[in-house]
């Protein structure tokens, strides 16, 4: 079933210490109700771009978050097309928990 809106974004969440280096985060949005989840890879905010959310600079380290980052997209995006082509039921919460590796992908 397809859904009516979708998004996603990568962010860094601001900490209650003002800290340079921040988690990276992702941000999953099917029909109005977004959830989260934590890349586990951090970053320097002076170095990041949010208007296309990815690390700024042609540095090897910028190359490779965005890369993953890339990934990690694209990897949502084949499982969502995955779950469109077999009728299934789309949601914020089943694109995590993918994400994490708690569904069975076959």
């Amino acid at each position: 079933m397809l859904e009516n809106s979708f998004g996603e974004m990568f962010f860094l969440k601001t900490p209650e210490k003002k800290e340079s280096i921040r988690v990276v985060y992702l941000r999953i949005t099917v029909d109005g109700i977004p959830k989260e989840i934590s890349t586990r890879r951090k970053w320097d905010v002076a170095r990041w771009n949010q208007k296309s959310e990815r690390a700024s600079g042609s540095k090897e380290d910028a190359k490779s978050l965005n890369y993953f980052l890339d990934s990690l997209s694209n990897r949502i995006s084949n499982y969502r097309t995955e779950l469109i082509n077999n009728d299934q039921t789309i949601t914020a919460q089943k694109l995590i928990d993918f994400v994490r590796g708690k569904t069975s992908h076959e």
